[in-house]
């Protein structure tokens, strides 16, 4: 077992980086299977077992459980090493699970019932962000109030993708897609921000960490997401169902940890955004950014919405798909016991808070210069 307070250079953690040409990560898409990558945080002394990981943003405090679990020893305590592989790249994260070069990839809900339609052998284990991970917002102070009040306006996305946000969001209050003008804005803050001041956008849609950009940027904006796209499941750990048995340890460790990187969160939101701010802290140059991000994981998208963390709904995989179906998503429903798998969930949660306060509490005694307050 490592200790709670990890130092550097005594990090489970260790990011690989693709060597090729990058492209945007959408949080569905990472590096090239057979590229190849470079560590730049060092190998721990202790012989720790390696898992292979790849999730969206992972250069960014929003998947605040990869930092906060890596910072605080839990990967350390269950004998890990995670390798963070790059999600910079254009290649299907199915890709790596079926070729072993990822033991477990995170996916957002359109993905799994993809590639269950399409015969991939997938299971989801652990839901990692129980609220969807896309919605829109307007102005504050604008004079929309609710989705109903977008019949005949222009709303702004992030990119093509968010047109299934978008037409899933109207369908709540009884509006087709073609009664709006969708035009693609990219998701940048100040772009996004200056186009919905001038009024050529009065709603943007997009994924939820692009939101706080807007919001740290002096931007006032309301979240008007219906609960229709809310309670699609945003990204899940998945595996291939083939190695289930195989990696079943090295998984529900790393499930513990994570779970136990979630609740840090809830626990002590200061203690994680100073890891946050201590791995990445570019996201902490701008006032309020960095904990805007942070603040929107732990209360909105990673918030647990179950008895136990990363609990598998199944009334809702079963509720959600309907809509994918309308919209030509996949080409019909999918039996929930083909790609779901419960048996990992108690495992991940077999810890308690004081086993996370005690690892909290030492990290901040070693790290006092560095305290959010």
């Amino acid at each position: 077992m490592g200790d709670a307070n990890v130092r550097e250079p005594e990090h489970s953690f260790q990011r690989s980086i693709a060597m090729s040409h990058p492209t945007k990560p959408a949080g569905r898409l990472l590096a090239c299977a057979a590229a190849a990558a470079i560590t730049i945080l060092a190998v721990p002394a202790q012989a720790l077992d390696t898992i292979k990981i790849m999730t969206p943003n992972d250069v960014s405090c929003s998947p605040y459980p990869q930092i906060a679990s890596d910072e605080f020893g839990f990967f350390a305590e269950e004998g890990l090493q995670v390798d963070l592989l790059s999600s910079d790249t254009s290649v299907p994260y199915i890709a790596f699970l079926k070729n072993g070069q990822a033991d477990i990839v995170t996916l957002d809900s359109g993905m799994i019932l993809q590639a269950v339609h399409t015969g991939q052998p997938i299971s989801i284990v652990y839901e990692a962000y129980q609220r969807g991970g896309d919605g829109l917002v307007v102005l504050a102070e604008g004079d929309i109030a609710s989705v109903a009040d977008l019949k005949g306006k222009t709303i702004g996305m992030a990119s093509d993708r968010d047109q299934l946000t978008t037409a899933l969001a109207l369908s709540a209050a009884g509006i087709d897609i073609t009664e709006v003008t969708t035009v693609v804005v990219g998701d940048g803050g100040p772009v996004v921000a200056k186009a919905m001041l001038d009024g050529d956008i009065q709603a943007f849609a997009a994924a939820f960490t692009d939101f706080p950009g807007l919001a740290a940027g002096g931007l006032k904006i309301k979240n008007i997401t219906p609960a229709n796209v809310s309670q699609i499941p945003g990204n899940t750990w998945a595996v291939w169902t083939p190695t289930v048995e195989e990696k079943r340890p090295l998984i529900e460790k790393f499930l513990r940890a994570w779970a136990k990187g979630q609740h840090a969160g809830i626990m002590d939101i200061k203690a994680v955004m100073s890891a946050c701010k201590k791995r990445i802290p570019e996201q902490w140059e701008k006032a309020g950014m960095g904990e805007s991000i942070v603040e929107n994981s732990v209360a909105n998208t990673q918030m647990r919405r179950t008895l136990k963390y990363g609990e598998l709904q199944g009334d809702i995989w079963t509720d959600v798909q309907p809509p994918y179906v309308k919209f030509g998503e996949i080409p019909g429903l999918v039996e929930i016991s083909k790609f779901i798998d419960a048996s990992f969930i108690d495992a991940a949660n077999d810890f308690s808070t004081d086993d996370v306060k005690k690892a909290v509490k030492t990290w901040k005694e070693a790290n006092k210069d560095i305290l959010v307050n």
